[in-house]
C-alpha cells in the first residue's frame, strides 16, 4: 500500500507540473495575443479602398512632367539705375536687425546690402520675418549640404525647373560670338558675412593661389578640349573667363553644385596660406589644431564648420557646438532682398537634428520636419501620404534630374592586389561588358517594382529620361528583360563553367568566388537582397553589405570595391553632369581612375593625369565617349551637342555601364502647412542645388513660434562668433582651451589615486587593495584594447593613404605626409601604445605627448577632430540616462524581487516572473519601436530625440521644456533598463529564496521576531550582496547596449559613437571608446566595492578576508 501511495503522490506531483507548464504555456499565448492585438497596426483584411477623387489626386502629383517653354523664375530683373526711388532698393529688415542697427551694432541696411542686390519673389508672394527652419540629417558630417543645397551662392543659378540659368552673385554677363570670352559684372556693394567687400580680388585670389596651387589640376570647367582657360581681373567689378577654345556650357558648368564656388575670402584665408600667410601665425594654428603641414591646417579652416571663415551664404554657421543639433543664423549682410526691398533671407535660422536614416521617414510622418527633400524616399510614400493632415503638413512631388534612385555600379578599375588572387579575376571580369550584360539581364526587375514599389514604374537603366533632349529610349530599355538563360550563357561564355560544393559558379582556375555590393545609408539596401537572390540563382555567389560613407568613398577612390550602389546624378542633363556615360572625373563610379585621367586633361597628353589615373585604351569604347564629350561640349549649337551625345548614349547602351533597376518615382518633398514660397513643382537635383534653386531665401513662415529665448539667441549669435575650441587669436596668438571632458577624465584619475591613498591608510584597506588592483587592471585593458584592436588588416588610415596615393599629386603626397606625422605611423606599435597612453608626457612634458593619462583621447582617424570634443557633449546626457536608468532598475527589481520570494509560487510571483521573462528576452531596441509606435499611435506625441522641434529650438528652460524633456526621456531609461531590471529581479528572488530558508531565519520566526522586522534587517540586507556586486557590469552595457537604442531614438549619447568608430574602422576613435567603458566599468566595480562596505558589516569587520 505504501509502494502504491508513493505512486500515487508522484503522479499527483507530475500532473500538478503538467497543469502548471499547460497554465504556463497558455498564459503566455494569451498574454502574446493580446499584446499583439494591442499593438499591431490596423491591417484590414481587404485592400484598403481609396475614394476615386483620392486616386486622382494621387495620380495628378505623381506626374510630374513640365512644360519646357515659359519657365518660371524667382529672380527678378530690375532697373538698377533707378537707385534709392526703385521699389526693390534696400529699406526693409527682420526686427531683430532693426535692433542691432539702433544699438549701433550693425550698419544700416542699406550699407550692407548695396546698391545692386538680387532682387526675388517666391510663389505666394512677399513673406513674413522670423522662425527656425528645422531639418534632419543623418550624421554631423551631412550637414555640408549648407555650403551649396541650402546656399546656391553661386555666381548664376539654376531656376526652379533648369533653365532660365538667372544672375545670382553676378548681376550679368555677356559672351563673345565664338564664346571664347565670357565677361562677368559682379554685384557693388555686395559683402561677406563679416562684412569685407566681395570684388573681383576674391575670384582671382581663389584661382591663382587655391584652383591652380592647393588642387592637383585645374577644374574641369574650366578645360576645354584639354586646353584650360584663364580667369582674368578687367575692374574691381568685373572679370573675364577666356578659354583658348569655344565653351558653350560655361554658363551651366557655373551654375552647378559641382563646381562649388569660385571665390575665396581672402581677406581671411591670405593670412593662413601656405605660401603667402603670416608664418607665426600658421605656426601656432598647426600647433593647436594638431595638424603637421601648412596645407593640413588651410584645409581645415575651409571647413563648413568653422565659425570664423567669412561666407556669402543666407545662412551663417556662428557658433561652434560639437554635436548636433546645429544652427545657422541669418546673415546679416546677405546681398538679396524681395520686390519691396525686404532684405532676405525671410527664416531666421535653419536648425539641423541628426537621425537615423530609416527614422528621418517618421520624423517626416510626425510633423516635426519644416520642409526636406534630402533623405525622403518614395519608399515611405503610404506612410507620408496618409499621415498629412493628421500632423498638419504636405507632400510635393518634384520632377527628379537624377534619373535613378539606386543604381549598381561594376568597378572597371579595380585594384589588384597581389596579396588577393582573386583581384585579378575580378578585375578582368568587371572590364568585360559580357559579365555585366550577364548580371543585368538575371535581374527580375519587373518583381521587385512590384514589391518595392507599388508597380508604380517601369524597368529601366540610367537614360536622360523622356522629356529630355538627350533620351535615347533603347539605352532606357537595354538589357532589363530577365533572361536567365542568356544570362547563364553568357556566363559560360566566359569560361565560368565549373561550380563548388554549393553549385556556386567558380573562377576559371576553381576558386571560390565571392562579389560584393557596397551600400550606404544614402541609398539604403533598396533591392540588393532581390538582386542578390536573383544572381544567386545563375549561380553568382554576391553579398550585400552597408558601410559608413567615409569609408565607402575611400574604398570607392581606392579602387578596392566590386560594385559600389549610389543614386544617378542629374542626367536629365548630361552635359551638365555626364558622369553615368563617359568617366569624366573620381565619381564617375563605373570607371573612377578613367574620370581621373580625363579630369586630368589625360586626352590631350598630360602627364600628370597618370598621377592617380589610368589611361584607357587607345581605340576603345571607353576613350570614343570621352572624344564625343569633348566635341559636345565644345559644339557651337545645341542640335550638334544632341546629335554628339547620341552616340555617346548609343555606346551606353550596349556597354552597360551601370545596372539600374526602375524608371525615377518623383522626389517627394514634406512641406509644414503654412511654410510658404515654396514651389509645387521643381526640378530636383544634386547639380541644380536643390532646393536652392528654388528659392530657398524666400520661403517664409505664415506664423513664426520661436520663443523670446531663441530669438535672444539668434540676435547674439548675429554679431558674435564663437570659435572652435583649438581656435587661435589673429592678434595675440593664443589658444581658446576647451578640454572640459580632458578635466573630468584628469579628475577622475586624480580623485582615485587619492582615494587609494586615503583609504589604504585608514581602517578600510579591503578598499585600499581593491584601488590598487585597478591600476594593473586598467594597464592590462589598455594594452589588450589597443593591441586587439590593431590585428585585423587595414584601416581608415590606411585605406586613406591608399587612396591619396591613387591620387598622386603634390597635394595627394602631402597629406599622405601629414596623416604619417599626425598619427605616428613610422613608429613601432609599442611606442604608438606608450603615446596613446600618455607615458611620454612624464618624460617631455610637451603638449603634443599628451594622452589618456592626461585625459587626452587623441583624434578622430576620419574627422581629425578631438575624440574628447566629439563625445564632450554626449557624456552628460549619457551619465543622466545611465543614473535614470539605475534607479528605474533599482527602484522596481527591489521590491519585486523580495515580493516574488515571500509570495513565491502565488499568482502574483507566476504574473511577475512571467513579466520579468518576456522583459529579458525582448530586445532593448525592439522595445524602443514598440514605445514609438504606441506612442505616436495612441498618445499622439513622438518619443525620439530629447526634444519636440519647437522646444529644441529654444535655448530658455521653460516648465513646458521640462515637461517635453521627461515626455522624451523616459523612453530611454526604461527601454534600457527593462532588461537589467527583469534579470536583477530573478537574482534578488533567488537570494532571497536562499536566505529565507536558513537556520537563523527560522529560528527567529519562532522567537517571535516581527516577519517585515526580520525580512528587511538580515535577510534582504544580505540577499543584496550578489546584487550589488553586479553594479559593476552596469556602466559599460548601459552605454554599449543603448547605443542601438540611441540610434533608433535619435538621441546623442556615447554609444553611437563607438558603433560609428568600429563601423569606420576608426581605430584611435574605437580605442579611446573601448577604454571609457572600461573605466566605467572599473568605477562601477568600486562603486559596488563601496556599497558592500557599508552594507556588508563581515567586510568591515573581516577587512575582506573572505
Amino acid at each position: 500500500m505504501k509502494r502504491w501511495g508513493s505512486q500515487l503522490a508522484k503522479l499527483r506531483r507530475t500532473g500538478r507540473l503538467a497543469v502548471r507548464l499547460f497554465g504556463t504555456a497558455a498564459g503566455l499565448g494569451l498574454a502574446f495575443y493580446l499584446i499583439g492585438l494591442g499593438l499591431r497596426p490596423d491591417v484590414p483584411t481587404q485592400p484598403r479602398v481609396h475614394a476615386p477623387e483620392a486616386v486622382a489626386e494621387a495620380d495628378r502629383l505623381r506626374d510630374v512632367h513640365f512644360d519646357p517653354d515659359g519657365l518660371p523664375a524667382v529672380q527678378v530683373a530690375v532697373d538698377y539705375e533707378a537707385g534709392t526711388t526703385g521699389a526693390w532698393y534696400p529699406k526693409g529688415e527682420s526686427s531683430i536687425l532693426g535692433a542691432l542697427v539702433r544699438e549701433g551694432k550693425l550698419p544700416s541696411v542699406a550699407e550692407r546690402v548695396g546698391p545692386e542686390p538680387l532682387v526675388m519673389e517666391g510663389v505666394d508672394g512677399i513673406g513674413k520675418y522670423g522662425g527656425t527652419w528645422h531639418r534632419v540629417a543623418t550624421a554631423p558630417g551631412d550637414v555640408f549640404i549648407i555650403g551649396y543645397r541650402l546656399s546656391g551662392a553661386m555666381l548664376v543659378r539654376w531656376s526652379p525647373l533648369g533653365y532660365p540659368i538667372r544672375p545670382h552673385l553676378a548681376k550679368g554677363w555677356s559672351a563673345s560670338d565664338d564664346k571664347r570670352v565670357w565677361t562677368v559684372h559682379l554685384r557693388r556693394g555686395v559683402r561677406w558675412s563679416d562684412g569685407h567687400p566681395f570684388t573681383a580680388d576674391d575670384i582671382l585670389y581663389w584661382w591663382e593661389h587655391e584652383a591652380k596651387y592647393l588642387e592637383s589640376a585645374p577644374p574641369t570647367w574650366m578645360t576645354v578640349r584639354g586646353k584650360t582657360g584663364e580667369i582674368v581681373k578687367v575692374d574691381t567689378y568685373t572679370v573675364k573667363f577666356v578659354f583658348p577654345e569655344p565653351n558653350g556650357v560655361l554658363l551651366e558648368s557655373l551654375a552647378t553644385n559641382r563646381t562649388r564656388t569660385p571665390y575665396a575670402p581672402r581677406h581671411y584665408l591670405e593670412q593662413y596660406h601656405p605660401e603667402l600667410g603670416k608664418a607665426d601665425l600658421i605656426e601656432a594654428a598647426m600647433a593647436a589644431r594638431g595638424v603637421t603641414t601648412p596645407r593640413a591646417l588651410y584645409k581645415t579652416l575651409r571647413d563648413y564648420r568653422n565659425p570664423e571663415h567669412p561666407r556669402m551664404w543666407p545662412w551663417v554657421y556662428r557658433t561652434y557646438r560639437p554635436n548636433p543639433p546645429e544652427g545657422f543664423v541669418r546673415n546679416p549682410y546677405f546681398w538679396a532682398v524681395d520686390a519691396e526691398g525686404n532684405q532676405l533671407p525671410y527664416v531666421d535660422r535653419i536648425l539641423f537634428e541628426v537621425k537615423n536614416t530609416k527614422l528621418i521617414p517618421l520624423a517626416a510622418a510626425s510633423g516635426d520636419i519644416t520642409m526636406q527633400a534630402r533623405h525622403i524616399t518614395f519608399d515611405n510614400y503610404t506612410l507620408l501620404m496618409e499621415n498629412r493632415a493628421r500632423h498638419d503638413y504636405q507632400v510635393y512631388h518634384w520632377f527628379p534630374a537624377v534619373r535613378s534612385s539606386w543604381t549598381l555600379f561594376p568597378n572597371m578599375n579595380r585594384r589588384v592586389l597581389e596579396s588577393e588572387p582573386a583581384t585579378r579575376w575580378k578585375a578582368q571580369l568587371l572590364a568585360d561588358k559580357r559579365f555585366r550584360q550577364a548580371l543585368s539581364i538575371a535581374i527580375h526587375r519587373q518583381e521587385i517594382i512590384e514589391a518595392l514599389y507599388g508597380g508604380q514604374l517601369e524597368p529601366a537603366q540610367i537614360d536622360p529620361g523622356r522629356g529630355s533632349e538627350f533620351h535615347n529610349e533603347a539605352l532606357m530599355h537595354s538589357y532589363t528583360e530577365h533572361d536567365p538563360q542568356r544570362a547563364g550563357a553568357l556566363l559560360d561564355e566566359l569560361g565560368l563553367t565549373e561550380r563548388d560544393f554549393e553549385g556556386m559558379r567558380t573562377f576559371p582556375d576553381g576558386t571560390r568566388m565571392t562579389w560584393y555590393i557596397d551600400f550606404t545609408a544614402f541609398t539604403g539596401e533598396g533591392p540588393a537582397q532581390f538582386i542578390v537572390d536573383d544572381w544567386a540563382e545563375g549561380g553568382v555567389r554576391a553579398l550585400h553589405r552597408e558601410r559608413a560613407r567615409p569609408l565607402y568613398s575611400t574604398q570607392k577612390n581606392a579602387l578596392l570595391h566590386d560594385f559600389s550602389v549610389w543614386a544617378g546624378e542629374s542626367e536629365f542633363n548630361p552635359l551638365v553632369e555626364p558622369r553615368s556615360f563617359v568617366p569624366t572625373y573620381s565619381e564617375s563610379h563605373h570607371a573612377p581612375a578613367y574620370g581621373t585621367w580625363f579630369q586630368k586633361g589625360g586626352l590631350y597628353g598630360n602627364p600628370l593625369a597618370l598621377q592617380g589615373g589610368i589611361e584607357p585604351p587607345v581605340g576603345g569604347v571607353i576613350r570614343r565617349t570621352m572624344e564625343l564629350l569633348d566635341q559636345a561640349t565644345a559644339a557651337p549649337t545645341r542640335d550638334a551637342q544632341i546629335e554628339l551625345f547620341g552616340k555617346i548614349t548609343d555606346i551606353a547602351a550596349e556597354q552597360v555601364w551601370s545596372i539600374s533597376i526602375a524608371s525615377p518615382p518623383p522626389q517627394l518633398v514634406v512641406v509644414r502647412n503654412g511654410f510658404r514660397n515654396v514651389p509645387r513643382v521643381a526640378i530636383a537635383g544634386n547639380t541644380y542645388s536643390t532646393p536652392a534653386n528654388a528659392g530657398i531665401e524666400t520661403y517664409y513662415f505664415d506664423e513664426p513660434t520661436d520663443s523670446p529665448g531663441a530669438i535672444d539667441q539668434i540676435k547674439q549669435e548675429m554679431t558674435t562668433v564663437t570659435p572652435l575650441p583649438e581656435a587661435v587669436d589673429v592678434q595675440t596668438l593664443e589658444v581658446a582651451e576647451g578640454g572640459r571632458l580632458g578635466g573630468v577624465i584628469r579628475w577622475l584619475i586624480g580623485g582615485i589615486g587619492g582615494l587609494v591613498i586615503i583609504l589604504a591608510a585608514v581602517r578600510h584597506p579591503y578598499i585600499g587593495r581593491r584601488l590598487l588592483i585597478m591600476v594593473p587592471t586598467l594597464a592590462i585593458i589598455s594594452a589588450v584594447t589597443f593591441f586587439i584592436i590593431q590585428i585585423p588588416p587595414g584601416d581608415y588610415i590606411e585605406t586613406r593613404i591608399l587612396e591619396l596615393r591613387q591620387t598622386g599629386d603634390e597635394a595627394a603626397v602631402d597629406e599622405v605626409r601629414q596623416l604619417g606625422e599626425q598619427f605616428h605611423l613610422d613608429e613601432s606599435l609599442p611606442r604608438q601604445y606608450v603615446r596613446w597612453l600618455g607615458l611620454r608626457w612624464f618624460v617631455t612634458f610637451d603638449a603634443g605627448d599628451r594622452g589618456l593619462l592626461q585625459g587626452h583621447m587623441g583624434r578622430s582617424m576620419e574627422t581629425q577632430r578631438e575624440v574628447n570634443d566629439i563625445i564632450g557633449d554626449r557624456v552628460l546626457l549619457t551619465v543622466l540616462v545611465s543614473l535614470g536608468t539605475i534607479l528605474f532598475t533599482w527602484i522596481v527589481a527591489l521590491p519585486v524581487g523580495i515580493y516574488s520570494a515571500v509570495r513565491q509560487y502565488t499568482i502574483g510571483d507566476y504574473a511577475l516572473s512571467f513579466i520579468g521573462f518576456i522583459g529579458m528576452c525582448v530586445p532593448n531596441f525592439l522595445l524602443a519601436i514598440l514605445l514609438m509606435y504606441w506612442s505616436g499611435r495612441y498618445l499622439g506625441i513622438n518619443v525620439t530625440g530629447l526634444f519636440s522641434p519647437a522646444y529644441a529650438a529654444a535655448p530658455e528652460w521653460t516648465f513646458g521644456k521640462v515637461m517635453d524633456l521627461l515626455q522624451h526621456i523616459w523612453v530611454p531609461v526604461i527601454v534600457i533598463g527593462v532588461g537589467g531590471t527583469a534579470g536583477m529581479i530573478r537574482v534578488m528572488r533567488g537570494n532571497l529564496l536562499d536566505e529565507l530558508r536558513k537556520p537563523y531565519v527560522i529560528t527567529a520566526m519562532a522567537k517571535g521576531v516581527r516577519p517585515f522586522r526580520l525580512l528587511i534587517k538580515y535577510p534582504v540586507r544580505i540577499a543584496l550582496n550578489p546584487f550589488i556586486s553586479g553594479i559593476g557590469a552596469i556602466f559599460p552595457q548601459l552605454v554599449s547596449g543603448g547605443a542601438i537604442v540611441a540610434i533608433v531614438l535619435g538621441l546623442p549619447m556615447v554609444g553611437p559613437v563607438l558603433l560609428q568608430g568600429l563601423m569606420t574602422e576608426d581605430v584611435y576613435l574605437a580605442a579611446s571608446m573601448l577604454m571609457v567603458l572600461s573605466l566605467l566599468g572599473v568605477l562601477g566595480t568600486l562603486v559596488s566595492d563601496l556599497l558592500l562596505l557599508w552594507l556588508d558589516p563581515r567586510i568591515r569587520m573581516e577587512g575582506g578576508a573572505r
